[in-house]
């Protein structure tokens, strides 16, 4: 098993940001009619999210969440010796949105910068990789950024999944204090279920398929441009593969869910969740929800509901248990130490990086 270690590394501080745009499920009534928005919204427990606004990219959320962690800490941005971006939606084929981010944020050239293509399971990954950076540099900070706009690359009349997808951007600020409790990660991939959440069209595998839609197993018509996701597989993949990963986690550590305040699980869907509560025995109070109000933010959505449940309070030092899970097929599970009082509220966001629209006239 892949289990990996970091010590006298702290989350020292948490910001998250929507979009300013707000859409209910229940406003879906005038595409489906009013039983199918209803269904989905009782099967999955998706109220409303916010989606992205047409100019806006998952580079402009993660941007944002950043300059909100910045102008609420003391920490300056000439300190941050490495930044992550965790991103599936990039601004560019070339270069990295890391690139760009870097440039906006003003980070010094010191700072260095990477992109990992990482969907619902990137929070734990992302977060262990800046740990592992910080452990064998010299650099005392480093700021894992994330950012998805998932709802764009879906097919307006996908019933299945158009009322799933919010887009949100997320900053997380890590500091090597020498102090706290060691970290302990377990990580988890496998690449034969690769297809189980897919987008085919635009990569350099078939980079301009044809347009026209098809019929899929699942019944709804979609293109090579639009993400396809097996729902039956997934959903066994979430109930199966992520209880184990965490019944080894638990045994590997020598610990409980009762050694735990919080249980952070990616917000999937409401079932999900409720099935990985049962099968750990935990009460509602240990596993808040946003996926009500958020929709399913991919890996955004572990720090987006620790900013929605604690950003307007501080409740003290919680040990947070978190597993990410999805696209890839990819999964993790860490435990760490949380100051409550580090964690910002959510802010909304209408801005967009107006200079980075390339047109002709820029390349001349």
């Amino acid at each position: 098993m892949a289990f990996y270690h970091s010590n006298g590394i702290e989350i020292a501080g948490i910001a998250c940001v929507v979009p300013d745009n707000y859409v209910t499920v229940e406003s879906f009534t005038e595409v489906f009619g009013e039983q199918i928005p209803a269904k989905f919204t009782a099967g999955t427990g998706v109220k409303s999210m916010y989606k992205a606004l047409p100019e806006q990219t998952a580079s402009d959320l993660a941007a944002a969440a950043a300059e909100n962690l910045f102008a609420n800490t003391a920490v300056d941005r000439d300190q941050i010796g490495m930044m992550i971006l965790v991103t599936q939606s990039p601004d560019y084929r070339r270069p990295s949105s890391a690139s760009v981010v870097q440039k906006r944020l003003g980070l010094p050239i010191d700072c260095a910068c990477m992109e990992l293509n990482l969907g619902c399971s990137g929070f734990v990954y992302g977060l262990q990789t800046m740990m592992s950076m910080l452990s064998a540099s010299d650099q005392k900070y480093g700021l894992l950024l994330m950012g998805e706009t998932a709802s764009k690359l879906v097919d307006p009349l996908d019933k299945s999944i158009v009322m799933l997808y919010g887009d949100a951007g997320a900053a997380v600020l890590l500091e090597k204090t020498g102090t706290g409790k060691p970290v302990t990660t377990l990580l988890r991939s496998d690449g034969s279920r690769f297809m189980s959440i897919i987008l085919p069209a635009g990569g350099f595998r078939d980079m301009n398929p044809p347009r026209e839609k098809f019929t899929c197993s699942d019944g709804i018509e979609r293109s090579l441009y639009d993400i396809y996701m097996d729902g039956t597989s997934v959903f066994s993949f979430s109930i199966t593969d992520v209880p184990l990963a965490i019944k080894d986690y638990l045994g590997y550590t020598n610990t409980a869910p009762d050694d735990y305040d919080l249980f952070l699980f990616h917000q999937a869907n409401q079932f999900i969740i409720r099935q990985l509560s049962k099968k750990l025995r935990l009460s509602a109070e240990k596993v808040p929800i946003s996926l009500d109000r958020y929709g399913n933010t991919g890996g955004i959505s572990i720090p987006l509901t620790l900013c929605d449940h604690y950003g307007e309070q501080d409740a003290g030092v919680k040990n947070c248990f978190m597993a990410g899970f999805g696209v890839g097929l990819s999964w993790g599970v860490i435990a760490a130490e949380i100051d409550t009082g580090k964690i910002l509220p959510v802010v909304k966001t209408a801005d967009w990086y107006k200079e980075g629209k390339i047109i002709p006239e820029m390349l001349k």
